[in-house]
């Protein structure tokens, strides 16, 4: 036997992660949860998608992404295109992601 030296406790189990959620409110036709985020790891390409009105996004996300940063991706973007068509635009530059339904 070992002299007054203490007993090792096991160690103690790991909190589980706080769940993220993967369905948003849609910025298009007001539903919500509607909006659903598909994450392709992979190809490092989030997708995004309303079952309600139809209205998709991608971009592109790292191996640190969420599906709330598609999303928060989503909501930016679409606020720069709301801006960018209330200011008076000069050159229309060509679009590099569809924001509208297909």
């Amino acid at each position: 036997s070992t002299m007054g030296r203490r007993r090792s406790r096991g160690q103690a189990p790991s909190k589980p992660k706080p769940k993220l959620d993967t369905m948003f409110d849609c910025l298009f036709c007001q539903t919500g949860k509607a909006v659903e985020v598909k994450m392709v790891r992979l190809e490092q390409i989030g997708f995004l998608k309303c079952r309600v009105c139809g209205v998709s996004f991608q971009s592109r996300i790292s191996y640190l992404s969420e599906a709330v940063d598609v999303y928060s991706d989503w909501v930016d973007e679409t606020e720069e295109a709301n801006y960018r068509k209330d200011t008076i635009v000069e050159e229309p530059e060509p679009k590099k992601r569809k924001l509208a339904a297909l």
